[in-house]
């Protein structure tokens, strides 16, 4: 299994911030965001935080097409307009993020995977990369804000736990297991947290 982890840049200093990635001995961040850019955090905007990191030591990588979640593709969408995590998984562009993944891990890299929320558990980092990493050849460990680590596998029961009540459940009438709930409950995921490009109104095309 190839290690990989994943952090959330939060709003914490920068200070603070690499004081996470040095405590786990990150050598490469990838920066799975759509745009490199936060209006509230300029300290990660893209150009800043390829310029800090270098300072340090850090490669910095932007993965936008690769691992980005916002997507306008029709064919990556879901018949409410969403953007379809499994889609996504299966598209070249994601195939080709994981690949490059793979040969940097390979290469002796150290790689943390990066989005904006502290949380992994509302963040596509979890929902959309390690779901689908973690099934195919990665240990993925996410880097919590008090620097503590917490597996794929621990966050999923709490994933479970989070929708347990409108997971389907076994009855006389039919037997669900638990990797169908947890199937669900990605999906539950997806839908609370899955981009939703804005529709051009009727009027902007007459």
């Amino acid at each position: 299994m190839l290690p990989v982890f994943t952090i959330g840049h939060s709003n914490h200093p920068f200070p603070y911030f690499l004081e996470l990635l040095e405590a786990h001995g990150i050598t490469c961040l990838v920066d799975v965001r759509s745009v490199a850019a936060s209006a509230y955090n300029p300290q990660f905007n893209g150009g800043v935080l390829f310029a800090a990191l270098r300072n340090v030591g850090i490669a910095y990588l932007h993965f936008a097409r690769e691992f980005g979640a916002r997507h306008d593709d029709p064919a990556l969408l879901d018949a409410e307009g969403r953007v379809d995590f499994g889609k996504v998984q299966r598209s070249a562009a994601f195939r080709s993020g994981v690949e490059r993944l793979k040969t940097g891990l390979e290469k002796g890299h150290v790689i943390a995977l990066m989005c904006s929320e502290a949380d992994p558990l509302e963040c596509h980092r979890f929902a959309m990369v390690s779901s689908h990493l973690s099934r195919n050849g990665f240990a993925v460990r996410h880097i919590l804000k008090d620097k503590t680590l917490l597996s794929n596998e621990d966050l999923e029961e709490l994933l479970l736990k989070k929708y347990a009540k409108k997971l389907p459940q076994t009855s006389l009438f039919e037997t669900v297991t638990p990797a169908q709930q947890l199937v669900a409950a990605y999906r539950l995921c997806n839908r609370e947290i899955g981009f939703t490009p804005r529709q051009p109104d009727a009027h902007e095309h007459a």
